[in-house]
């Protein structure tokens, strides 16, 4: 009977183990209790490699600002939002009619919500692994996390009804409005897709008292291809539509900054329908972009737990906490559907 003796190089908080402790177990893994030693002895390594992994598609940090700061063990993030109002005016030397201010207080609270998945390994695999020197397969750890990742990105861009959390796309309390120009018709001229994206963007200034400038606009993916592939003109065949709109925009004319124009599946009719039987139309969106307008909570990034022996096998539970996309500002963006 041959034992491996192996010492931790690094803490395992989440196991309870510190730097330094030694685990041995059987080579032939005879019992499920040197499996779980064995998986432990390989977890530093497996963890490193799952979060090696890279997922394009996952790309919902780029849009959202997204708070870790909230302790594990909330449910809910709860803040006030205060409107006070008040004007000076021309006063007499002696006069005690000063303008007072008039202040109203609101709480709102943001659900969070605890969420997880699990991974196994068999007796059968940690003995493979064992016995060719191979480290353990991450292709389980990496769908885990993938998993997760997913789950986490759809309730970032639509929330979830059933919890009360409203998504990035699917926000009620955002404006919502119609184009009445069809980018598809071949009559309809670059400039024309121009002035229709630019009134969108104002609409967002304008509506907010010029208080709000949106920075980001997203546009379903076939929207936002077509304005990189189509030219303004025949006369001018080297520019595309969104390389002037880079240059000739509401944001970038009054900040001399860059608006991020972005290409987003989710706001296609056939991806929006899946949360909302009521859409017929693509949507594009606008906002400003900024962790004082809109917020998503993760306080508990996803991460594996401590192995489980289940039968033959070792369960390796994870878990994670999430919330939806809060506005605290409505007015900083709007939505518009396309013809």
């Amino acid at each position: 009977m041959r034992h491996t003796t192996v010492t931790l190089d690094r803490d395992l908080p989440a196991l309870g183990l510190a730097k330094g402790t030694v685990l041995s177990f059987d080579e032939n893994i005879r019992t499920m209790d040197d499996g779980v030693a064995f998986y432990i002895s390989q977890l530093a390594n497996l963890e490193a490699r799952i979060y090696e992994a890279k997922y394009l598609n996952i790309n919902y940090m780029d849009l959202i600002p997204v708070d870790t700061s909230m302790p594990e063990w909330v449910d809910s993030v709860d803040y006030i939002s205060i409107d006070a109002a008040t004007m000076g005016k021309f006063i007499g030397a002696n006069a005690d009619d000063l303008p007072n201010v008039a202040a109203n207080a609101h709480k709102s609270s943001i659900p969070v919500g605890y969420a997880g998945n699990a991974f196994s390994y068999s007796r059968d695999e940690l003995q493979k692994s064992v016995q060719t020197r191979m480290p353990l397969d991450v292709t389980l750890a990496r769908g885990a996390r993938r998993g997760a990742e997913e789950h986490i990105q759809s309730v970032a861009y639509f929330g979830d009804s059933g919890r009360g959390m409203t998504g990035l796309f699917n926000n009620p309390n955002l404006t919502l409005d119609n184009s009445t120009l069809d980018w598809n018709d071949a009559g309809t001229t670059a400039l024309e897709i121009l002035a229709d994206i630019n009134d969108f963007l104002k609409s967002v200034w304008i509506n907010s008292s010029n208080i709000n400038a949106a920075n980001t606009l997203v546009l379903p993916s076939e929207r936002w291809s077509k304005l990189a592939t189509m030219p303004v003109s025949d006369l001018n065949p080297d520019k595309t539509i969104l390389a002037l709109l880079r240059e000739r925009n509401v944001y970038t004319e009054m900040t001399g900054q860059p608006l991020r124009i972005m290409p987003r599946l989710q706001l296609s009719q056939e991806e929006l329908v899946k949360y909302d039987p009521t859409v017929t139309k693509d949507r594009m969106m606008a906002y400003e972009y900024n962790q004082e307008n809109l917020v998503m909570h993760v306080p508990m990034m996803w991460r594996p737990l401590a192995p489980q022996l289940d039968g033959l096998k070792i369960k390796v539970p994870a878990e994670y906490k999430v919330s939806g996309v809060e506005f605290r500002y409505p007015l900083s963006g709007a939505y518009r559907t396309l013809i």
